[in-house]
């Protein structure tokens, strides 16, 4: 920051001066006022110096600390604002907001109509548990006021200049006012209002206090135009071969008592089943003509079997009244499903994930440069401080380590990495250096990015016994562990063929042949890791976390057997020899599955294998985000949903009865009791979009609706297919072929740089580790330029610095 032309100069020796003479000035001639103005004036400039100080250290802790969370710098930068700034982006804080956030989500399960009944089932759930007025809607306003301070108080940071740049946070106090008026409404009509529409707009929050949830949705914003473009080819795809299938599958002219006919029989799928058909020698126009009366009847009708025939939920019912009749008719079909499924919807796919590589690695491109700014904004703040002390003789010198370390024993950062940059720093004062460069302490930072830090592997200490040494060797040896894969292969395969044949006595007898394999392969695995921590050493097999896997697994082994040679005897000898214990049976299947647990120790040394495994433990790890995204478009469908068709759907008896029972249409929801499956309340609903999503069978809900309500309701099912597994589901297939193809890419490169070494790994584990977002397209990423670092900057309107380029 620019020094002030009004301060004082300032010196160790002005700031610290204390006068020793007797007199009051040096001459003795100072009267006793003026001296004391000159010790008040002395003061001030000693207390703002230490304000300086102090300010820089904080402004270049909030700066570090902003880097490493990708943050906008913009925001105010006074002592005040940034110990505010600090508290609200703290750990406390930010779990306090996420609890607040998932209460307000939840309150969906207990608002009217509540989820408190044991089954969803309307035949049997019986009265619901009903909150009274202004318990649930208590604990909302609660949150919706918190959530607001939130909001006020990140306006209070970034300033009322920033707050019109920030669409988020403008986003937010809409959707908080109008979710207030919302909650008054309620209020006035005494909880009478059934219809809440700001239970819809709830997930916002969920969105906006995540900054890759925020990604997630922009990309998908991004990714729409290209999706819209192939919808509208499938949309005419379909609209092409309905039109072909009423001129080929024609009506027959007198539909009365067809058109009568449930909506349900056309979508399930299972008309044809109850339909006379006659031999075909006989007449060669019923089947025809029953394939256009069921499935060909209207274009709505025909339009939405073709779209569940698109998912194949109702393959291959739809075709086999005509197929039936010519087996060409089912190259119609075929065709359709060629081009709808396997064409259209991997085309999906391909732009789906080519927009999701474009925009992310722009996004991380802008978390970058966001990075960057960070760091450089603290590295200019503590040059100047630096300067303003007089540490550092010019601007030249750069930043003094020990400053460095200051701001060190104050940032908030992980353990490993305070300790890996002070590490840095101690190696760089060791090697006679004082003070950092812009590219030095940008380089010395950069261990924020690090996620993972390199294990050194320890040495074997090798014994001097020429026979012990070579024991050491074998079992050092990967050829030790593909042996130990193969036994405990083998003990799996003896556990699967001792279950087929002899099922009871395994599980229910003590001295069972099952017991005795188990026996024997337990006291080998006991003699193998015992073998493997004398050879290696503890340090070099606690080294390899799948060592620690195993080692927990056979401990586990042996203590369920010693209890069970202590209760129940040697399964070796027949004597004593018991049946049908409740604690025989739980300790004998605990054995076995943790044998067949023991067996994940294989994935390590596969390198697909492993691959694969590394992928989905990313995959779960990064679902903060993209979960995320499908817990937003559950719960807004979910409450649309219930805001449309509760209490559509009701039980009731069948018109005919067949064989003395009542009796329904064949593969309708009546028939399915599929009674459970409705929109009554949140939990509910949520199965039924779930099922939906899964697609199988889902022309059946989309026929009871459209027969209970109106056909419009194929709408609301069409959008939530649309988005969920078209977009949402994807993007999922988008992350994990990319995470895949890097994991991969990372794997072959390590390899390729380890294969001379002379004990190489033992698996593929420990080149494999947790890979962000931010790391799967590092590698990708540009270096921003430092004249676009020093712009953004100065472009920061609460941070006035003057900054010449290195």
């Amino acid at each position: 920051m620019e020094r002030l032309e009004t301060d004082p100069p300032l010196t160790p020796t002005s700031l610290f001066y204390v006068r020793m003479d007797d007199g009051y000035g040096d001459d003795g001639n100072e009267s006793e006022e003026e001296y004391r103005n000159n010790v008040n004036y002395k003061s001030s400039a000693e207390y703002a110096y230490r304000e300086k100080e102090d300010l820089s250290i904080l402004q270049a802790v909030v700066f570090i600390e902003d880097a490493a969370k990708h943050r906008d710098i913009r925001h105010k930068i006074d002592k005040d604002a940034l110990r505010l700034y600090r508290i609200y982006h703290s750990k406390p804080i930010e779990v306090f907001r996420t609890i607040v956030i998932c209460v307000l989500h939840l309150l969906a399960f207990f608002e009217f109509p509540s989820s408190l009944t044991w089954t969803s089932d309307i035949r049997y759930r019986g009265d619901r548990i009903t909150l009274p007025c202004g318990v649930t809607e208590g604990i909302e306003l609660v949150c919706l006021l918190l959530l607001t301070v939130d909001v006020c108080i990140k306006i209070h940071l970034v300033g009322k200049v920033e707050v019109l740049k920030k669409k988020w946070l403008v986003a937010a106090l809409v959707v908080l006012t109008f979710s207030l008026i919302d909650w008054m409404v309620t209020i006035g009509m005494s909880c009478t209002e059934t219809k809440r529409i700001r239970r819809i707009v709830r997930p916002f929050f969920l969105i906006a206090n995540s900054n890759l949830m925020k990604k997630t949705v922009k990309c998908v914003q991004r990714t729409l135009p290209e999706v819209a473009s192939v919808l509208l080819l499938l949309a005419l795809h379909l609209y092409v071969f309905t039109l072909l299938g009423m001129l080929l599958f024609p009506t027959p002219r007198d539909t009365d008592s067809t058109t009568n006919n449930s909506v349900e029989v056309f979508l399930t799928g299972n008309g044809s089943n109850s339909s006379t058909m006659s031999p075909i020698s006989n007449t060669t126009e019923v089947p025809v003509v029953q394939e256009g009366n069921i499935y060909f009847r209207t274009i709505s009708n025909a339009f939405m079997n073709l779209l569940v025939l698109l998912t194949t939920a109702n393959n291959p019912d739809v075709m086999m009244p005509a197929y039936q009749h010519n087996r060409f008719y089912a190259l119609y079909f075929i065709t359709f499903l060629l081009i709808g499924n396997y064409c259209f919807m991997n085309m999906f796919l391909a732009v789906i994930y080519n927009q999701f590589r474009g925009y992310f690695k722009t996004s991380m491109q802008a978390s970058l440069l966001r990075r960057r700014v960070g760091v450089r904004a603290a590295y200019e703040v503590l040059k100047d401080r630096d300067l303003y002390t007089q540490v550092a003789s010019s601007p030249e010198s750069g930043v003094a380590i020990e400053t460095v370390k200051l701001v060190l024993d104050d940032v908030t950062l992980p353990k490993k990495v305070k300790m890996a940059i002070s590490q840095d720093l101690s190696a760089r004062q060791t090697n006679q250096v004082d003070s950092l460069q812009n590219l030095q302490f940008q380089e010395c930072f950069d261990l924020i990015v690090k996620e993972s830090f390199t294990r050194h592997k320890p040495e074997v200490r090798w014994l001097s016994n020429p026979i012990l040494r070579q024991i050491q060797r074998v079992i050092a040896h990967r050829g030790y562990n593909y042996f130990g894969n193969v036994v405990a292969l083998f003990n799996v395969v003896m556990i699967s063929v001792e279950l087929a044949t002899q099922y009871d006595k395994s599980l229910n007898s003590s001295k069972s042949a099952l017991n005795i394999v188990n026996f024997a392969f337990i006291l080998y695995y006991l003699f193998e890791q015992t073998l493997k921590i004398a050879a290696l050493g503890w340090k070099r097999y606690v080294y390899e976390r799948w060592n620690i896997f195993d080692g927990i697994t056979t401990v586990f082994l042996v203590i369920l057997e010693i209890f069970s040679i202590a209760k129940y005897g040697l399964p070796l000898s027949k004597a004593g020899e018991v049946h049908d214990q409740l604690t025989l049976w739980n300790a004998v299947r605990i054995i076995n599955i943790l044998i067949m647990v023991r067996l994940f120790r294989i994935i390590p040394h596969i390198k697909a294998m492993s691959i694969v495994a590394n992928t989905l433990v990313d995959l779960i790890k990064n679902l903060k985000a993209f979960g995320g995204i499908l817990v937003v478009i559950y719960y807004s469908f979910a409450i649309l949903g219930i805001e449309i068709f509760h209490d559509v759907i009701n039980f009731t008896e069948p018109n005919s009865t067949v064989a003395g029972s009542l009796a329904y249409d064949c593969g309708t929801y009546q028939q399915l009791e599929y009674w459970a499956n409705n929109f009554d309340d949140f939990a509910a609903a949520i199965v039924v979009l779930w099922d939906v999503m899964v697609v199988n069978n889902w022309s059946i809900f989309l026929a009871a609706y459209a027969k209970a309500l109106s056909q419009w309701s194929y709408i609301y099912f069409i959008v939530w297919w649309l988005v969920s597994v078209i977009i949402v589901l994807q993007l999922f297939t988008a992350l994990i072929i990319e995470n895949f193809i890097m994991k991969w890419d990372r794997s072959s490169r390590q390899q390729q740089e380890e294969r001379n070494e002379d004990l190489g790994n033992n698996s593929f584990t420990e080149s494999l580790h947790y890979m962000s977002l931010h790391e799967m397209f590092r590698e990708n990423l540009e270096e921003p330029s430092e004249s676009v670092i020093i712009q953004e900057i100065q472009n920061n309107k609460f941070l006035q610095l003057n900054i010449s380029q290195s």
